[in-house]
């Protein structure tokens, strides 16, 4: 009876094994008989709704599993009513019901993740929260909070920049310590005009037409190439608007502030088209101390037209232009003059090739500098060093970006063909370069750990050769938590002026001349942060960084000519090394936004062992944003900024406490009315130029915009 009873029960145990090998074996192939194909785009649920890359998506049912693009797009088999599961590095899982043949699928970031859009190797753009570097961006609504005409302006704002004035009448953003020609600035990730000839000036730099600002602090060589030692600025310009817009700004305020712009933009049906055009004047000039005949005018265009051929290919063609004249008082009744005159554009193509992104970008720049001197308020043509000094550029970059399973790849050679004229500055007059750069870098995201590395190898035909390796990592802990480091190389090649400068003051009984056998300067970062979010719209994040200089092209004196004149000359002698700490507190609510930063910076010259001229060692910023939907939409900001003593020269430049606001208030649709003020306590401490004085200014900005 036993036996008959075991038989049984093995006879059943076979049965349900049999069935269970048939729902394993044969349902699954059942299901994907009717599994359909099925498309659809992963972005972010915020500023820009940005792609997001190497997420996976998963039918759960058949456990079939794909990743997305550079597009944030993908392909999935999938059966009607089965359940798709999508997971990211940094934002909430979701899961939806495989309904339809095309899903656009928003995802929900962590409170740790940063979703704001930063531009990255080869011109891909990325989140900011895909990158171990730190990372600012500036977006729209605090370019218009500030009411800042110029990018100098508005980075000065941020802990952790400095702006620093330099003869004759230019002025810089210090990011971390490092200043000038180690601060790359871009538009649209391409250079700015005035580095060749060294007449960097962020000034001229306008905020029109912006679409964000990012502030890359530490060496992105790897990203950008020569020049980003300390960091890089990068302005991004707006896209053409969907439906038809015409708006209009002026503002007008204390010191001779005075400013008027034009946007005209709309796309008509593959075709997006964006007209940009301004002025803007001021009775200053940022790094000139008086205050006299002082002048600083700017005239700007920016156009940008977009072709969307198909699905697969895209064309964009982005040109500027700029005019500046700076005029300031020099002494003995004369007057200084400046002409700054810059064309530049580019047109590029991007492509879907082989599950990836093609872009093909060619740039070109001219730009011209001239100064004068005169006993009025007008140049006079021949005066002092009347003669003009020219720069150009060509360069062409190849990029390619592909997903392959967890690897985000990005991988391009970029050429650039450069050169300047400076008659009587540089030996010939005239001298070019060729530069070849290969670049590649890898992200791969493994659970909750995303990992980083890439490289970069420039060869000049001038300056010789250099490579800038980084590697980082991102750590999700938990959904509150989130660290991040970064090591990384960056490298400066030595300018025109610095290789082939010749120039003879005998009245000051001095000569410089170019050293054709500079290495480039080159700069080790180390940073290590994170972000904690211990509530609801408050968030923490605390980041320690260190960079290590050697190479530092330096002036020094070598001795006598055979008139007599000391003779000057560059050579590699400088050592440096800047380091700190930077924190920051932010709260956001529906209406209010408020935020505090600190940064400590210790800036030190290794051979003196002094601080570098005009570092401060703190610096601090605590903001307010109010918004209310009266009176149409009314917006109050309200900032105050520190920034420490440090040393200049053989003064200390005193601490500079400094409190801005600006309210908005709509009147009617589509139109809006400032009243802001800058250095509201009129604060004038030693070392400030009268740029920095009070000034209280009015705005209005309205026009048309037509509903789509």
């Amino acid at each position: 009876m036993n036996r008959a009873r075991t038989t049984s029960i093995a006879s059943a145990l076979r049965q349900r094994c049999a069935v269970a090998g048939f729902c394993v074996l044969v349902l699954p192939c059942t299901s994907s008989l009717h599994a359909q194909a099925v498309r659809g785009v992963v972005t972010s649920r915020g500023e820009g709704n940005a792609p997001v890359v190497f997420a996976e998506v998963t039918a759960v049912a058949s456990g079939l599993r794909s990743r997305t693009n550079s597009y944030g797009e993908f392909r999935l088999l999938a059966a009607p009513g089965d359940s798709i599961r999508i997971r990211a590095l940094g934002f909430r899982e979701r899961r939806l019901l495989a309904g339809t043949s095309s899903l656009t699928i928003l995802l929900e970031p962590l409170p740790t993740m940063l979703d704001k859009v930063v531009t990255t190797v080869g011109q891909r753009e990325i989140t900011t929260g895909q990158s171990p570097a730190s990372i600012t961006v500036l977006s729209k609504n605090d370019i218009a909070a500030a009411g800042a005409v110029s990018a100098n302006q508005l980075l000065r704002r941020i802990p952790g920049l400095q702006e620093i004035g330099s003869p004759p009448a230019q002025t810089s953003i210090a990011i971390r310590g490092l200043d000038q020609s180690r601060v790359l600035v871009l538009i649209d990730g391409e250079p700015v005009a005035g580095a060749m000839t060294e007449n960097r000036d962020i000034g001229r730099l306008s905020t029109m037409a912006a679409e964000r600002i990012e502030v890359v602090k530490g060496p992105s060589s790897v990203e950008y190439g020569s020049e980003a030692l300390g960091g890089v600025v990068n302005l991004v310009t707006a896209a053409p608007a969907t439906a038809f817009i015409a708006e209009a700004t002026v503002r007008t305020g204390e010191l001779g502030r005075r400013e008027s712009a034009l946007e005209i933009s709309d796309t008509y049906g593959r075709v997006g088209v964006r007209l940009n055009g301004g002025w803007r004047q001021s009775d200053r000039v940022t790094a000139i101390s008086a205050s006299s005949t002082t002048l600083d005018r700017v005239y700007d265009f920016r156009g940008d037209t977009r072709i969307r051929l198909s699905d697969r290919i895209q064309l964009r063609s982005d040109p500027t232009m700029s005019q500046q004249r700076q005029r300031w008082p020099v002494g003995a009744g004369f007057n200084g003059f400046i002409d700054n005159r810059t064309v530049q554009g580019f047109v590029e193509a991007q492509m879907k090739l082989a599950g990836g992104m093609l872009r093909a970008r060619t740039f070109g720049q001219r730009y011209a500098y001239q100064f004068r001197e005169a006993l009025g308020l007008l140049p006079i043509t021949g005066s002092a060093d009347s003669l003009e000094q020219r720069e150009r550029m060509a360069r062409g970059l190849i990029a390619y970006s592909r997903m392959a399973g967890q690897h985000s790849l990005d991988a391009g050679v970029q050429f650039s063909a450069r050169g300047i004229v400076s008659p009587t500055k540089i030996t010939g007059d005239s001298v070019n370069d060729r530069v070849v750069e290969v670049f590649a870098r890898d992200a791969w995201t493994i659970g909750s750990v995303l990992l980083t590395a890439g490289a970069r190898t420039s060869s000049s035909s001038l300056w010789g050769n250099a490579i800038s390796p980084s590697v980082g990592a991102v750590w999700q802990v938990q959904p509150m938590v989130r660290v991040r480091a970064n090591v990384a190389r960056g490298f400066r090649a030595p300018s025109f002026k610095e290789l082939r400068y010749t120039f003879i003051n005998g009245a000051a009984g001095y000569q410089i001349v170019g050293n054709p056998d500079l290495r480039p300067e080159s700069s080790w970062s180390t940073t290590v942060g994170g972000t904690w979010v211990p509530a609801a719209g408050l968030s923490l994040e605390l980041e320690g960084y260190r960079n290590t200089l050697a190479n530092l092209i330096a002036t020094r004196d070598i001795g006598l000519n055979n008139a007599g004149l000391i003779i000057f000359r560059n050579i590699n002698v400088e050592r440096a090394r800047t380091e700190g700490i930077e924190a920051s507190v932010r709260h956001a609510s529906a209406r209010t936004e408020l935020s505090l930063g600190y940064d400590y910076l210790r800036a030190r010259d290794l051979l003196t062992g002094r601080t570098l001229d005009g570092r401060a060692t703190h610096t601090a910023r605590a903001a307010v944003s109010q918004r209310w939907t009266q009176l149409g939409g009314t917006a109050a900001d309200l900032s105050t900024r520190f920034t420490g003593a440090a040393p200049r020269g053989m003064i200390v430049q005193g601490s500079f406490l400094s409190v801005d606001g600006q309210v908005r208030v709509g009147l009617r649709r589509a139109m809006e009315l400032s009243l802001g003020v800058t250095n509201l306590l009129d604060q004038q401490p030693t070392g400030w130029t009268a740029a920095f004085q009070r000034q209280v200014y009015v705005g209005l900005r309205g026009g048309y915009h037509a509903a789509r």
